[in-house]
């Protein structure tokens, strides 16, 4: 079929996004054997269950693939530019197994069953290029990491236009072209007509990003802006109004339907250095994806706003460990020294601690020091016995700390967006903690049963996340990031025991009055952590090959409730960081 000479273009720039640099001959002809179609916004590619005979490569625009399942519709994730569509059913001949619709106007390159076979034909390189792609979609699927492709038009909404945003907005764009993003700003004085689609069309051939700024101020502007783009930031001022605005509501930003966009709520503040209060009362009559805390003239926020929306970010997973938990401090310090900044952090028990605190304290050392030598000196686990009834220890101790700890603050009131994980036991199922009281959610997180008592959120129990997940990180592929680093505590050995059966508890209580103990068991406590982590030792192995990073930190000389050694656990998950960063193949080191 002819092609006008932007098609053409498109066309070349597309596959080589997918297939590498082609030359003229290759494009050639795929041209003889190819249809260009082009499609609306809510337009379907095809439908789930209806048989495939084509292949598909998008060219411009984004497309979402959707399941109806049910319990109602599933989305998939989102296809962009130089992605390819409906290659499963196409090599195996099965239905559809989700739909695929518009988001806004594209086209898409269509492959017939028998023209994809002359190609691969004429360049083998061109089946090779879509298997790798292929093998590479099902490993992230079925771990659940394939995330949306990263948004190129960006609608950003601001509630309150009055209000001078330069300072934000300005550093935003000098980041992202330090990033090697080029940048495109469109207002309402883009806007040449209604239903005029020339300005939006001129945006899909702009390389780099596009950011659509909108308000109430031209109503068409903005819901073509809605429209068109694929993804949405609602900026306001952190200290406004929180009810809904006119155009939140004109827009009906937060509708319940398949063509909604993900909409991050970007709150800034005026440089202000203490923690914010009360984020969540920008929460009661908004739904949205992700909230971003944004402080003026804050280079790290800006940097990582920026990561975020480019979906490059960088995701902190840190594993449960009781005393040994310390030792996340120092890896944590050992990878700001490195340069490596954390977008997101999330952990199970020691690990929500110190995720949650390093957050609270915005990664300053001199003051997370002090927080570790408060958890010491409190010796959380001494002198806490109560009657084994629920649990062996009260937890008043490890309550009074956290509430000393983290105060009245909220998870969503923290500078980095921090997660933590439970067990929910009243429905034998993991927990997400993204919001809430801070003290309340960890407490829950380290509820180790038979230990600490459990904890009631909302009407019910909770315990000790590493009962199902001990390393959270199938939590962090739902974040927009493109590195994930685990760090991982590993347990004292249980040595092999030379007895025939296991002495009566009055037996061991003799030999230790009498001093007389010829063998070496485990404690209940260190019995009772081990045995609740089992179920959650083989997620973890999983976890190793889907991470940018897996820091497995030996800790094996130190005790589960070994508290008076915080100083020589946080250096040596300093020095065993380092190390291992250092020993990083040049091709794996991510951040440089």
């Amino acid at each position: 079929m002819n092609q006008t000479a932007d098609q053409k273009l498109l066309l070349h720039q597309s596959l080589e996004r997918l297939f590498g640099t082609m030359n003229e001959e290759q494009l050639e002809n795929i041209l003889k054997v190819t249809s260009i179609l082009e499609f609306e916004a809510g337009q379907y590619l095809f439908q789930q269950g209806e048989k495939g005979h084509s292949f598909y490569i998008v060219l411009s625009g984004r497309f979402r693939a959707m399941q109806r399942t049910e319990n109602g519709i599933y989305i998939l994730g989102d296809i962009s530019a130089g992605e390819p569509i409906g290659e499963f059913s196409l090599f195996t001949q099965e239905p559809h197994s989700a739909s695929v619709v518009a988001l806004r106007r594209s086209s898409i390159l269509q492959l017939e069953d028998d023209d994809y076979k002359t190609l691969v034909q004429q360049f083998p390189s061109f089946a090779n290029s879509i298997t790798k792609f292929i093998i590479e979609r099902m490993r992230r699927n079925s771990h659940q990491t394939r995330m949306d492709a990263a948004p190129k038009n960006i609608a950003v909404v601001n509630l309150q236009p009055a209000n001078d945003v330069s300072a934000y907005t300005g550093a935003i764009q000098q980041e992202l072209q330090n990033m090697g993003f080029g940048i495109s700003i469109y207002d309402d004085s883009s806007h040449t007509g209604e239903n005029d689609h020339s300005t939006f069309d001129a945006m899909e051939k702009q390389p780099g990003l596009n950011f659509l700024v909108c308000d109430m101020k031209n109503a068409e502007w903005a819901r073509q802006c809605i429209a068109y783009c694929d993804l949405v930031i609602v900026a306001t001022d952190f200290n406004a109004d929180a009810d809904l605005y006119d155009i939140e509501k004109a827009l009906h930003l937060y509708s319940d339907n398949v063509m909604n966009k993900k909409i991050y709520l970007l709150l800034l503040h005026q440089g202000i250095t203490t923690l914010p209060s009360n984020t969540r009362r920008w929460f009661q009559e908004r739904v949205t994806d992700l909230h971003l805390h944004l402080r003026k003239n804050n280079a790290a926020d800006t940097r990582r706003f920026c990561r975020i929306v480019t979906h490059q970010a960088i995701g902190l997973v840190l594993g449960g460990g009781g005393a040994r938990g310390f030792a996340h401090v120092g890896a944590a310090k050992a990878l700001i020294e490195q340069g490596i900044e954390v977008d997101f952090i999330g952990g199970t028990s020691a690990g929500a601690v110190y995720g949650a605190g390093l957050s609270l304290l915005d990664f300053d050392f001199e003051k997370v020091a002090v927080m570790c030598r408060l958890a010491a000196d409190s010796k959380l686990t001494s002198n806490d016995l109560t009657l084994p009834i629920v649990s062996l220890m009260s937890g008043k101790k490890i309550r009074r700390f956290l509430a000393t700890m983290f105060a009245d603050y909220y998870l969503e009131d923290l500078w980095v967006d921090t997660y933590c994980v439970s067990t929910n036991f009243s429905n034998a199922s993991l927990k997400i903690h993204d919001r809430g009281l801070i003290q309340l959610q960890v407490a829950a997180s380290m509820a180790i049963p038979g230990v600490f008592p459990p904890v009631i959120i909302n009407k019910h129990l909770h315990i000790d996340g590493g009962v199902i997940d001990n390393l959270p990180v199938e939590v962090m592929y739902k974040k927009p990031v493109r590195h994930i680093i685990a760090v991982s505590l590993s347990a004292e050995e249980t040595a092999m025991v030379d007895l025939h059966e296991v002495p009566s508890s009055w037996e061991l209580f003799w030999s230790k009055v009498t001093g007389t103990t010829t063998h070496q068991l485990p404690g209940i406590s260190s019995i009772l952590v081990n045995s609740i982590t089992i179920n959650s030792r083989h997620r973890r192995e999983n976890s190793r090959s889907n991470v940018s990073m897996f820091l497995e930190l030996d800790m094996k000389e130190f005790k589960f409730l070994d508290w008076a050694n915080w100083q020589q656990l946080i250096e040596k998950g300093y020095s065993q960081t380092k190390q291992k960063l250092a020993e990083t193949q040049s091709e794996l080191q991510f951040w440089k």
